[in-house]
């Protein structure tokens, strides 16, 4: 491995962690904050994230994961068709216009698969699928137990999104180098980082 390269990400990543930057993830929640369902997003993204909502203004220029927590019918068929109804899609408009990805928790109308008619259930995947192209996806909601990271250097930021898919188990290559702040969020959100 190349020491200059190394040292440039150790020192990358110091600075980050001095700067406060590097101590939680920012998430946008897309949606009201005494919203049930905002709620419940929190709740399953878990530790090791600062949520905000729409009427919050995050840093200048940070990097953050925009999620809607329910998309329903109506606002999946408007995005579709590039329109947005209301603040909320609004705000879900400009970050796909300014090529931010989106993620979506839950749409409303898989909720219907087992009752809704097969013309009508195709209607809605190729919407899904129209949203997708636009940078509007389903959030990853599969849980793993164990997580492989084949990084050089593994950073909290690694720990964290580990966490996020449910993982208690950080699997890293034998020669992987680990962050303190790494080492010391992964003991915090009960995350064991093991060599293989």
């Amino acid at each position: 491995m190349d020491v200059e390269a190394l040292v440039k990400a150790i020192t990358a990543e110091v600075l980050k962690q001095v700067s406060g930057k590097g101590e939680t993830s920012p998430v946008l929640i897309i949606g009201e904050k005494a919203c049930k369902k905002c709620q419940a997003a929190e709740k399953k993204l878990g530790k090791g994230h600062r949520f905000l909502y729409p009427d919050e203004d995050p840093s200048a220029g940070e990097t953050m994961r925009r999620i809607v927590p329910y998309l329903s019918i109506r606002h999946m068929a408007d995005m579709a068709a590039g329109k947005a109804e209301g603040p909320l899609m609004e705000v879900v408009l400009s970050a796909l216009l300014a090529g931010q990805p989106v993620e979506v928790m839950e749409y409303e109308y898989k909720r219907y698969a087992d009752t809704a008619p097969e013309g009508l259930m195709r209607l809605f995947e190729g919407q899904e699928a129209a949203l997708a192209s636009f940078g509007l996806t389903a959030m990853d909601m599969t849980k793993r137990e164990t997580v492989r990271v084949r990084k050089p250097l593994v950073t909290d930021a690694d720990v964290a999104q580990a966490n996020q898919k449910g993982a208690r188990e950080l699997l890293l290559p034998g020669d992987a180098k680990v962050t303190p702040l790494a080492v010391e969020r992964a003991r915090d959100l009960g995350i064991t980082i093991s060599r293989g």
